[in-house]
């Protein structure tokens, strides 16, 4: 079997058949959540191939799915690790890592002001650039909180960290995106870039 992309074909070869009931759990996590892992893509690169690469995730955890620890209670950590993985590798092979970034949306809450709309697209492009300069690790933690809304935890299991690397690296962000943005206010909460 053969999943087709543009520009090159990924032999999908299973060392060993899953076990039964891999394939119907997985259709289950698909439906429960592969909207929100749809959407965590597409606010990293185009929907095309947000799509593309959530089928990936899916037949790759099919294929490794002797690889996820059934004491996990929830394997949605397990399936955002596989996605980031899989979107990092689409980025070096398109040389494009950042440039769904650019296209962040001003909030649709702005008032109908334009000086306050311009403040606001500003603020956006400053926290986008300030994203950009963050290392690839510190960015990825930031925007699994902020996008993808998952817990400490959840993003310790994900990247494979503890979750005091988490934290801290959430505060990292905070402390670089309130000195970007002038702000002496901590930013309380979620990130939600």
């Amino acid at each position: 079997m053969e999943l087709a992309r543009q520009d090159r074909a990924i032999p999908v070869v299973p060392s060993s058949h899953p076990p039964p009931g891999a394939a119907a759990e997985l259709g289950r996590q698909f439906d429960q959540n592969g909207r929100r892992i749809l959407l965590y893509l597409a606010r990293r690169t185009d929907l095309q191939s947000a799509e593309d690469i959530l089928g990936e995730t899916f037949v790759t955890a099919l294929v490794r799915w002797e690889s996820f620890d059934p004491d996990r209670e929830d394997p949605l950590p397990w399936l955002f690790g596989i996605a980031s993985n899989l979107l990092r590798r689409h980025w070096r092979s398109q040389r494009r890592a950042d440039r769904a970034m650019s296209r962040v949306a001003v909030s649709e809450r702005l008032d109908d002001d334009a000086g306050q709309r311009l403040d606001s697209e500003r603020a956006v492009q400053t926290v986008i650039r300030e994203l950009d300069r963050m290392r690839p690790a510190l960015r990825e933690t930031v925007l699994l909180h902020a996008w993808a809304e998952l817990t400490f935890e959840q993003i310790a299991e994900a990247t494979g960290v503890p979750v005091g690397t988490v934290r801290s690296r959430l505060n990292r962000a905070r402390a670089a995106l309130c000195a970007v943005l002038g702000t002496t206010d901590s930013l309380n909460g979620p990130l939600h870039v």
